[in-house]
């Protein structure tokens, strides 16, 4: 039995120490979890010191400097807007939501143009308040109550938005944009009103009738006087540029139709009329930037001659677009000749005796300058011409309408006419008298009115100032025109 209680006793020896084992394992394993805990809580404190500083969103900043008054309430409401919504979701942000983020950014993004476009308008507000403060606001559009339009849309918008409509809303409806703000006159080909003149009645003749009615055309000299002052007002004059800036449009921004293909009426020039001064081919070139220089008058290529012939070509094509619907049209009830047409058919056919006698002499006279001008007329001739030194006619000239206006006589009248006044493109001259030149077209001979320079002008452009009471010479002269030749069976 002794012997037994000692196998016991080891037992429980034995067992004490594993006992003991077990307790070191616990506890190593408590202090272990202990550390863990401690670790878990380390980096819970941490995250939530992140998770509270994401409470406090990465914002913009936007600022109000530049805006008006007009604009600051809408605009700080978007930016609280966007303010509130980045604080909202400032921890979801942080945490990586990208749906979220992206709508920050949109919103940014959408504030930084909203902004912008804010700041545009202030400005252009700022520009017509400056304009009509400087009394100068006399190009910007009224509204109905005599206010600026500017001024009275602004007020709409104030009362608009206070309603509750959005300001993108009331900007639509009422812009205050300061191009919106300027009133823009539609450009009008000036050619127009003139094809349209030479329509009416008082410019009409009658040329023949059905025996029940009578059938009118535009007179041919009416047209023709119309063609002559269209080509004059395209020409670019001895400064290098159009008096009118209309016709300057019209030279260089007219397109015609070649053949079905529209161009650039310069384009056209080269491609039709233009003739090469080395090959003498007449038209046919396209595409060449350095011969559409020769028609500009800002380039050191410009050449006056061309430029000419340009403006002679494109006065042409005007004037044939003018007047392609305006042929011959009914008129009044055919009633036989009446006392005036009767004085009309009178006067035409003295005019054709007229133009036939003169033609004579023409044909066996030569063209003078013995008056100095420069250039080439009948005035020497005293049957071709009628003199107005005693009418006492007074009138002005542009210097762009002097015949040969190259020549040194011209260039001595403009440099007289200039003297002490620098710029002047024009000058005040007295009448002489009117004769015909070597193409047989009527041209008037003007003296500077200070000094005793003399040029030729064409008749049209002082036709106005020759009064009816200057005697039917004048008029049959100024209206002569060659004779038709009539061919005869001997000469085929």
């Amino acid at each position: 039995m002794a012997g037994e209680g000692l196998f016991f006793a080891g037992t429980v020896l034995k067992n004490n120490r594993d006992l003991i084992k077990e307790d070191v394992v616990r506890e190593e394993l408590a202090i272990k979890k202990e550390q863990l805990e401690l670790q878990k809580q380390d980096a819970a404190n941490k995250r939530k010191d992140a998770r509270s500083k994401g409470q406090k969103a990465n914002l913009q900043d936007y600022s109000l400097d530049g805006i008006n008054p007009l604009f600051v309430p809408d605009f700080q409401s978007n930016v609280g807007g966007y303010q509130d919504f980045a604080n909202n979701n400032a921890m979801s942000i942080f945490d990586g939501d990208t749906g979220l983020r992206n709508e920050q950014s949109a919103q940014e993004r959408d504030l930084s143009a909203l902004s912008n476009n804010y700041i545009s308008l202030s400005s252009d507000i700022t520009s017509l308040d400056s304009l009509v403060n400087n009394n100068k606001g006399g190009q910007l559009k009224l509204a109905e109550n005599g206010d600026y339009l500017y001024k009275y849309n602004m007020s709409m918008i104030q009362e608009a938005t206070d309603g509750g409509m959005s300001m993108s809303e009331a900007l639509e409806l009422y812009p205050i944009d300061a191009q919106s703000m300027i009133n823009k006159t539609e450009w009008e080909d000036p050619t127009k009103a003139l094809f349209d003149a030479d329509d009416s009645n008082d410019n009409r003749k009658v040329v023949s009738n059905d025996g029940e009615y009578n059938y009118t055309e535009i007179e041919p000299q009416k047209k023709a006087d119309t063609q002559v002052f269209i080509t004059n007002s395209l020409k670019v004059n001895s400064q290098g540029f159009h008096n009118d800036t209309n016709y300057k449009r019209l030279y260089d921004t007219k397109l015609l139709t070649l053949e079905g293909n529209e161009m650039t009426a310069k384009e056209a020039f080269f491609l039709e009329s233009y003739i090469d001064p080395e090959t003498g081919q007449v038209g046919g070139i396209t595409g060449s930037d350095s011969l559409l220089e020769m028609l500009d008058p800002e380039s050191e290529r410009f050449d006056k001659d061309i430029s000419n012939a340009y403006a002679e070509y494109l006065g042409k094509k005007i004037s044939e677009e003018g007047y392609e619907n305006k042929g011959r049209k009914q008129g009044g009830k055919f009633v036989g000749e009446t006392s005036a047409e009767k004085k009309e058919r009178e006067d035409e056919e003295a005019q054709i005796e007229y133009n036939n006698d003169k033609y004579k002499i023409i044909s066996s006279s030569k063209t003078g300058d013995s008056h100095k001008t420069g250039y080439q007329t009948h005035y020497d001739n005293s049957d071709l011409k009628v003199m107005l030194d005693d009418k006492n006619i007074e009138g002005a000239i542009s210097f762009a309408d002097i015949m040969n206006g190259g020549s040194p006589e011209a260039v001595a009248f403009i440099e007289a006419a200039t003297n002490g006044r620098e710029g002047a493109t024009d000058a005040d001259v007295v009448i002489r008298g009117v004769t015909l030149d070597g193409n047989g077209k009527p041209v008037v001979l003007v003296k500077y009115l200070g000094s005793g320079n003399q040029v030729f002008v064409p008749y049209s452009i002082l036709a106005d100032r020759i009064p009816e009471s200057s005697g039917k010479n004048v008029k049959n002269l100024v209206n002569y025109k060659q004779p038709e030749k009539k061919t005869t069976a001997a000469e085929f």
